[in-house]
């Protein structure tokens, strides 16, 4: 191995002679290079050959041609070029063959290759590399279509490109990138033909391609990508009439629908769309033309996901189609479609309901469409909410809308509906009522208000009210400690506090708590603290470890050294 380095790098004593002579490098930078070149080549010359080994050599070289060309620009020196950047390229040359040889399933190599030899004049190579290229990988239609835009794109040799493809879809024959590759490289070889004699047999030749595609290819994309190639390349108008009939064909696939629309927007029409277009419009041409081709599709396929790509498309129609009050105009026509035939998602109905509001929806109309709504889609908790907030100077409708809700929506749903109710109720009376129906109530619903309706309570009716509730409320298990703890901070805010009742609702919290929550343990204990009762947090403590499952003892004691050294 050591002799095959020396000997590779004996190769290289001329070519780092003139950089000397030449003064492209002084000493120092010349034994860098050295330095550096005989340790890429001891790993190229490994057992084991690492990809990375030959990434870093190639980054190396080609860096180092780079530099050679900047600082001969700078001293304007042009002598000796073979010598140097030749031999660099040259062994860069065998480095990129070893790198392919050794790595032959990665594709990115090769075209790193290719775009080596074309920077430094190897062009004649390239045949080459892209055609070993295919004989490794030409079970993979992507090769073909990149070994014909190179030479399309990079080569300009059209029928060469064509060649390619031709290979290619042979091999592949249902391949669509392949199609559409060739059908592009012939309308451009139509644009090139200089006689019209050309130009018709061209334009025949492109008809043949996309006819022979969609008999092998039945995906309906691969229409509109040949219709998009057509209207990019402004193609002859019989092939775009042609392939425009034929997706009008495929109008039994909604994707052919969401197609015409949006080219109608382009401003690519389809005639067969005037037999349902909305005469009476007041939409700009195009706008009205997207919109009847979605709503008659609607009709046809009734499709949720159709409906929502309809809103969403409408959304971002820019203010060259339309204005930004027609846009809203639009939008609010396309959900009310969507909501008469039942049509729209839970998101698109919450999203339809905050765009009515923002229109400022008269309150009949709106409730006309949460009715049908709640009908259609009664789980949907957004619709109940907004029919709760329409009635909220109302309790007693409130209160029959949630009574409503409760029946249908699941329970975390139907919680949200309580929580707003409450938040919205104004009159002792209502608060009356539904304290009523705690009293042997079952509904889990229900009981998990109970906090939030004592502070209800209490804000609107007072003390004696809240004390009232309290007690009628720990009759009724279950009992969330927040209950508690709202009536201790209720009696706690008084001018005036009655420890007796603090105490009371204390032991009535660790009575129904006290065994799986240390907090209600270390309140009590400050408390007791803070109101000068010495001997109480002692007793507290003891009754705490004796009561708590032996899980939470050490988590308590540990929380209650803290508390005292705090």
């Amino acid at each position: 191995m050591a002799e095959q380095v020396n000997q590779r790098i004996e190769e290289m004593i001329n070519e780092l002679e003139q950089m000397r002579r030449t003064n492209l490098f002084d000493d120092e930078e010349i034994r860098d290079i050295s330095r550096k070149r005989k340790e890429f080549e001891y790993k190229l010359q490994r057992r084991v050959k690492q990809k990375e080994d030959f990434v870093q050599y190639l980054a190396y070289e080609l860096a180092l041609l780079e530099d050679i060309s900047l600082r001969r620009e700078q001293a304007k020196l042009t002598e000796k070029k073979n010598d140097i950047e030749y031999a660099i390229a040259k062994r860069l040359n065998k480095v990129f063959k070893q790198f392919i040889y050794r790595f032959q399933n990665d594709i990115e190599i090769y075209f790193e290759y290719i775009k080596f030899c074309k920077s430094v004049g190897f062009e004649q190579a390239i045949s080459t590399i892209i055609g070993q290229m295919l004989q490794i990988h030409g079970d993979k239609p992507k090769m073909w279509q990149l070994a014909s835009k190179w030479e399309r794109i990079e080569q300009e040799n059209l029928a060469t490109a064509k060649q390619f493809l031709l290979k290619g879809i042979h091999r592949h024959p249902d391949s669509d990138v392949l199609y559409l590759e060739l059908f592009e490289t012939e309308l451009l070889m139509y644009f090139k033909a200089e006689s019209e004699e050309e130009k018709e047999k061209q334009i025949k030749i492109a008809d043949v391609v996309w006819r022979n595609g969609i008999t092998n290819i039945h995906d309906v994309t691969f229409l509109f990508n040949l219709c998009d190639l057509c209207l990019k390349y402004d193609a002859h108008q019989s092939i775009t009439d042609e392939i425009k009939k034929t997706i009008w064909s495929k109008r039994d696939q909604k994707e052919v629908w969401s197609y015409i629309a949006a080219k109608e927007l382009e401003g690519t029409h389809w005639e067969e769309i005037e037999e349902f277009l909305h005469e009476d419009s007041h939409f700009p041409k195009k706008l009205t033309n997207f919109m009847s081709v979605y709503e008659e599709a609607l009709q046809k396929f009734l499709d949720q996901n159709l409906c929502t790509k309809y809103i969403h498309n409408l959304l971002g129609v820019t203010d060259s189609i339309c204005s930004d009050n027609q846009k809203i105009d639009a939008v609010k026509q396309a959900w009310l479609f969507g909501h008469e035939h039942g049509l729209l998602t839970n998101d698109m109905y919450e999203f339809g309901l905050e765009f009515l509001k923002l229109e400022d929806q008269s309150q009949e109309e709106l409730n006309e469409i949460l009715d049908a709504a709640s009908k259609a889609n009664p789980q949907l908790v957004c619709i109940w909410k907004e029919k709760l907030l329409l009635k909220k100077s109302d309790d007693k409708a409130m209160l029959s809308v949630l009574q409503e809700a409760s029946k249908v929506l699941k329970t975390n749903d139907a919680l949200a509906l309580w929580n707003l109710t409450l938040d919205h109720i104004n009159s002792d009376e209502t608060l009356k009522t539904l304290h009523k129906r705690f009293q042997n109530c079952e509904n889990v619903v229900v009981l998990a208000i109970k906090p939030k309706l004592l502070q209800k309570v209490y804000d609107h009716n007072g003390l004696k009210a809240a004390r009232d509730l309290y007690e009628d409320l720990i009759r009724t298990p279950p009992t969330q400690l927040e209950v508690h703890q709202i009536m201790i901070s209720i009696e706690k805010s008084q001018d005036k506090l009655n420890v007796k009742n603090i105490r009371k609702y204390y032991e009535c919290a660790i009575q129904h708590h006290g065994i799986e929550d240390i907090s209600i343990w270390m309140d009590y204990m400050k408390f007791e603290i803070d109101s000068g009762n010495i001997q109480a947090p002692s007793t507290l403590y003891r009754r705490a470890i004796a009561t708590l499952k032996k899980e939470l003892v050490d988590e308590f004691i540990k929380a209650q050294t803290l508390a005292k050294l705090q």
